[in-house]
């Protein structure tokens, strides 16, 4: 039950631009909403028809799709208004978690498929209250923590000291976090260059295997018995294929990808999607405190991903938005970023970026058929956007350019703006 117990039996969003999250051109149209769903897309709905709707004035606002995240953390302590310390207790960490989701919501963010927190408790807590409409936030489909990506550098660790233990241990890993009530299963199956300046300097270890086969198979199998999708760190083609035998469903990173690679992405493109994460490396490029140093290889990977990542999208792979944002260099709140890279990177439109962040993100949910589209009979996430962001997708990084922020068909935003009846409606 997302959204707001005081909404009205229904809402009329009239004149607005609508871009209905398909990438086609935007079009005047009245929409209406009903409970949770959105029941009407027309030229023109005579508002006598519904005298029960309260009524919001589109003119000038483009109306799209609530924005979808798929590679965010929630409980990683940084969002662009507070950042934990290093002494923070535990229940500051769980009270940051819940901030870190009503700020993707306030920034135009209606659903976010997670990339792993610690607390997965307090995150799985979290979507329950969220679906239950007391706690403001996006619809979440939770990750476990992941195996650490520096297991492979840490030469205590099992995969060094006891590696036939592997399978079993990750078995028991995968149904620790079912028992915790998670979505996905998230592995590295590569390590991690860009950790340099946490300590780890290791040039080309974002190339390095960390499972192998076997091990990556023992992982999967236990977690299709519990019904859980898949979610691989994987910079590498090795991983990326490795991901591709498993089963998993999104593969974050994707920076070495060969021409192999997406050739096989391409022949799963209707059961995979791919989140390139560029905020990451945006945000570690242009870090003045932690410049990025050579052995992070930030630029090599953002040269590498600027010229596989159009080759996916031509090969027609379901690309989404997810930066790995909720660290110090990507903190949560400046989600949106990764749409203006997606297209100075990646030579995108704007609305083909508006589309992986709206129709592929419903996608990415598992809600292909009911979220992520301005359609009759889809769940009412929507935003009004001062501005049209299929011109400027910078746009979308500011706030204040958010008219309304609706989900479920309840009212997160809608400040008092122009018409009488606007001003009705937040009344």
């Amino acid at each position: 039950m997302l959204g707001h117990d005081s909404r009205p039996a229904a809402w009329l969003i009239t004149n607005a631009h609508v871009f209905d999250g398909t990438g086609s051109r935007t079009f005047v149209a009245d929409v209406l909403v009903r409970g949770d769903r959105i029941a009407r897309v027309a030229a023109d709905i005579d508002p006598q028809s519904c005298p029960d709707a309260t009524t919001i004035d589109g003119t000038g606002l483009t109306l799209m799709p609530g924005m979808i995240d798929g590679h965010a953390h929630l409980g990683s302590g940084v969002t662009v208004h507070h950042t934990l310390s290093g002494g923070a207790t535990a229940e500051q960490k769980v009270l940051m978690v819940a901030h870190a989701a009503k700020t993707m919501l306030d920034y135009g963010f209606t659903g976010a498929y997670l990339g792993g927190d610690r607390n997965v408790p307090a995150v799985v807590g979290l979507r329950e209250a969220i679906n239950e409409g007391w706690m403001p936030g996006p619809r979440l489909r939770v990750a476990s923590w992941e195996s650490t990506t520096l297991s492979i550098l840490d030469p205590t660790h099992p995969l060094h000291t006891d590696r036939e233990s592997v399978p079993s241990r990750l078995r028991n890993w995968v149904h620790s976090m079912a028992d915790l009530g998670v979505d996905i299963i998230k592995m590295p199956l590569t390590g991690e260059s860009g950790l340099g300046p946490w300590g780890v300097q290791a040039e080309n270890t974002s190339r390095e295997l960390v499972y192998n086969d076997e091990e990556v198979a023992a992982a999967a199998d236990a977690a299709r018995e519990r019904g859980l999708w898949l979610t691989a760190h994987a910079h590498s083609s090795e991983g990326i294929q490795m991901a591709i035998r498993h089963g998993f469903r999104a593969v974050y990173h994707v920076s070495f990808a060969d021409d192999e690679t997406i050739e096989q992405l391409a022949s799963v493109k209707d059961k995979v999607f791919v989140a390139p994460s560029p905020g990451i490396l945006y945000g570690l490029l242009h870090d003045l405190e932690y410049p990025p140093t050579e052995g992070m290889e930030t630029q090599r990977t953002i040269d590498s991903l600027s010229q596989a990542v159009p080759k996916m999208w031509k090969a027609g792979i379901r690309i989404v938005p997810g930066g790995d944002y909720g660290f110090r260099v990507a903190p949560t709140g400046e989600n949106a970023r990764d749409l203006e890279l997606f297209v100075d990177w990646f030579g995108m439109t704007p609305s083909e970026a508006l589309r992986c962040a709206t129709e592929f993100g419903g996608f990415a949910m598992g809600m292909d058929n009911e979220l992520g589209l301005v359609r009759e009979g889809y769940l009412a996430d929507l935003l009004l956007v001062d501005g049209d962001p299929t011109s400027d997708i910078a746009i979308l990084q500011d706030p204040a350019r958010l008219a309304m922020i609706m989900q479920g068909g309840g009212i997160h935003k809608l400040p008092q703006l122009r018409t009488s009846s606007l001003r009705e409606a937040v009344s």
